[in-house]
């Protein structure tokens, strides 16, 4: 069964984690579902250190009409250790501050809106199975 949507991975970039030095990898692109975009995402961890949980974001909303400004900041923690995600504020993350971005969820917010969770949910889901630059983070899961 193919996945309902699909991923466009669109760039990548490498620094230094504040807290403790170590290498970080940014990944970004886009979630279609058929013609339609229905989000941007970042996805951000520490390179080779499970303990920095990863952090997913996505920036859902009307794209392709820069007339409308509509897209909300929806962030996941993935926890390798229970192989799970964990809907956390969106507040804090670096796309919150993207001109792109219209509002910063928190955690309360994306749970109290279930159609927004679901799109969030699914765009998680396919990012997850569909971009081969995550193997890393997936990995972090089998050896937690």
């Amino acid at each position: 069964m193919t996945h309902p949507l699909s991923v466009e991975p669109t760039g990548e970039s490498h620094g230094h984690c504040d807290c403790c030095g170590n290498a970080t990898s940014t990944v970004w692109g886009y979630v279609h579902d058929r013609e339609k975009t229905v989000a941007a995402y970042f996805v951000q961890w520490t390179v080779g250190s499970a303990e920095h949980m990863p952090n997913f974001d996505f920036l859902i909303g009307t794209w392709g009409n820069d007339a409308v400004n509509d897209r909300v900041l929806s962030s996941w923690l993935f926890n390798p250790s229970n192989n799970s995600f964990m809907i956390t504020d969106a507040k804090c993350r670096p796309a919150a501050n993207s001109q792109l971005c219209s509002h910063a969820l928190s955690r309360e917010e994306t749970l109290a809106l279930p159609g927004l969770k679901a799109v969030a949910s699914g765009c998680l889901d396919a990012v997850w199975l569909q971009d081969g630059r995550l193997a890393e983070v997936r990995a972090f899961a089998n050896d937690a």
